[in-house]
């Protein structure tokens, strides 16, 4: 059990990444860039490449290494709550009328970061991966999936605070990368599968228990959230006993994947995708949650990302060379692919440059993978703040 003054510092850490995570974010939007941007600074800020550095005695005092391990907790809880979020924005809707065209644009700016990850990896693996580390295969599976993500809620509230979700590039851009985050997941769970099995029968048994695991999801959970719409519907109320019945809905199949081997945040994200869309139901719930999450927990989820961020270990030139070379293939990949497939797809030159532009938006969800990388021991210390880098200058380039 934490003691008083475990409480007591975890109650300062928290007031002092909500309100830094705050000032940041008014600044970062002064100058039209999206508010998730200051909060990633915000947690940077706060870790060894900022404060640490500066002030390294009134950083072991705040963030002393055994008080991490609280915040690491509340980070997963707000993760894992926003990944449910996720998964109920996204809408099969936005398919209609132009499914063909984003599914093969979402496909190619998977396919083409993907390939251009593991190529990455092959490059890195020899120079900054440790040999006995973790296989080269599981680090060029990472690396792709890593690369490929683009940040479908970040991206919706780019284009809603630049009023751009109604137009038709925003539109396909938003269904383009609703696609490519199902692909990424799906992609994720099994990278993270093949990280974790020991062997070609775990693995297999793994694949089979996720397979047992989505038919549940889709025949079993979803008639039943159906009829909890159905409760909804009658009293016109989203009532606390109601809400209690989803969240834990949404922590047993996080606890479930968890078990499986693929993750609670996929099992947090499917819950989300398969609840009843277009509803007042899932409005209401998201309207219930999304501040709580999106103002308290998820800035803790920054900050802990940023305690883990170790800028200072690019401290030579190559590093920074090798830190360049995964953001221009990250943006060759996504740019270059997406474009391409929506030229093929007789989209203009110039809005097909706007969606390659548009899908390279990686923000929270690539620093949400790489998190998972990390405690997986796929990437080292330095090739976590390469690709935090990245993650921040793609978002920032959007």
């Amino acid at each position: 059990m934490p003691s008083s003054n475990s409480i007591l510092l975890l109650v300062v850490q928290a007031g002092l990444i909500l309100g830094l995570s705050r000032v940041v974010s008014f600044f970062f939007v002064r100058v039209r860039q999206p508010q998730v941007m200051g909060e990633m600074i915000a947690g940077i800020m706060l870790g060894p490449s900022l404060f640490g550095w500066l002030f390294p005695r009134q950083f072991a005092g705040v963030f002393p290494a055994q008080s991490v391990q609280y915040l690491n907790t509340l980070s997963q809880l707000g993760v894992i709550m926003f990944l449910f979020l996720v998964g109920l924005e996204l809408d099969p809707k936005l398919l209609r009328n132009r499914g063909r065209t984003a599914l093969v644009i979402s496909q190619a700016s998977i396919a083409a970061p993907f390939l251009l990850g593991m190529a990455l990896a092959a490059f890195l693996y020899p120079r900054l991966f440790n040999p006995a580390g973790a296989r080269f295969f599981t680090v060029a599976l990472f690396m792709g999936a890593a690369m490929s993500i683009t940040a479908f809620p970040v991206l919706a509230r780019i284009l809603t605070e630049r009023n751009l979700h109604r137009t038709q590039v925003g539109t396909l851009a938003i269904s383009c990368a609703a696609v490519d985050d199902v692909t990424a997941w799906c992609i994720l769970a099994l990278v993270i599968a093949v990280a974790r099995a020991k062997g070609l029968a775990p693995g297999m048994i793994t694949a089979l228990e996720t397979f047992i695991y989505v038919l549940a999801m889709f025949f079993v959970v979803r008639p039943f959230l159906r009829r909890l719409q159905l409760v909804f519907d009658r009293s016109n109320h989203l009532s606390q006993n109601l809400l209690a019945i989803i969240l834990i809905l949404m922590l047993a199949s996080a606890m479930v994947t968890e078990s499986i081997g693929i993750h609670a945040l996929f099992g947090a994200f499917l819950m989300g995708a398969i609840m009843p869309k277009g509803t007042r139901f899932v409005h209401t719930l998201t309207e219930k949650l999304e501040d709580f999450t999106v103002v308290f927990l998820l800035p803790i989820f920054f900050a802990y990302t940023g305690l883990r961020t170790q800028i200072g270990l690019l401290n030579h030139w190559a590093l920074w060379g090798y830190t360049l070379l995964v953001i221009l293939a990250a943006c060759g990949g996504k740019f270059g692919g997406a474009t391409l497939a929506a030229r093929v797809c007789g989209v203009t030159l110039r809005e097909s440059a706007a969606i390659g532009v548009l899908m390279n938006t990686r923000g929270l969800m690539e620093l949400v993978i790489l998190n998972v990388g990390r405690d997986l021991g796929v990437i080292p210390n330095a090739v976590f703040a390469m690709m935090v880098i990245m993650a921040i200058v793609t978002t920032a380039m959007t």
